[in-house]
C-alpha cells in the first residue's frame, strides 16, 4: 500500500486500509497534520518553547506520526520513520515505512497499545483518526 502526500487524516485512512488488507508493505508520506494539533495540550514545562507556532506544528507532526508508527507496530509491522528527500527541496519529506512481520499470532501488541495510551494522556489527546478507524473495524 503506497500513499504519497496523503493530507491530514487521509494518511490514517490509507494506513488503516493497509492494515485491514494485511499488506506486506505500507509506505506513506504524510502531510498536513491537522487533526492532533488542536487537541494537544502541552505540559507547562514546554509552553515557553511551544508559544512559537512553528514549534507547536513540528511537535504535532512528530506526535501524530509517532503514534501512526506505533499503531503499525502494534499490528505486527516493523516500522521506520525517516526523511526521504533533502529539506532544501521540501519540508514535506517524511516517510513511514512498515513491513509486515511473518508471524502466526495476529493479536494486537498490548504493550505498545499501553504506550500509545500514555502518549495520548500526556498530551491530552482524545482521538487519533487511525485509532478510531482500527477500533471501528475490530482491528483495534
Amino acid at each position: 500500500m503506497i500513499a504519497l502526500h496523503a493530507c491530514d487524516i487521509a494518511t490514517d485512512y490509507a494506513i488503516h486500509y493497509g492494515i485491514r488488507a494485511n499488506a506486506a508493505i505500507i509506505m506513506c508520506s504524510p502531510c498536513c497534520h491537522k487533526q492532533i494539533r488542536p487537541q494537544m495540550q502541552s505540559p507547562e514545562l514546554f509552553k515557553p518553547m511551544l508559544q512559537y507556532g512553528v514549534h507547536m506544528g513540528q511537535q504535532a507532526e512528530m506526535v501524530t506520526d509517532s503514534l501512526r508508527a506505533l499503531f503499525l507496530e502494534a499490528h505486527g509491522y516493523t516500522t521506520k520513520v525517516f526523511e526521504f528527500i533533502s529539506l532544501e527541496h521540501t519540508n514535506k519529506n517524511k516517510m513511514i515505512l512498515a513491513v509486515k512481520k511473518s508471524q502466526k499470532n495476529s493479536k494486537v501488541n498490548s504493550e505498545i497499545v499501553a504506550q500509545i495510551a500514555d502518549i495520548k494522556a500526556y498530551y491530552n489527546i482524545k482521538e487519533h483518526c487511525l485509532e478510531t478507524l482500527l477500533n471501528e473495524s475490530g482491528k483495534g
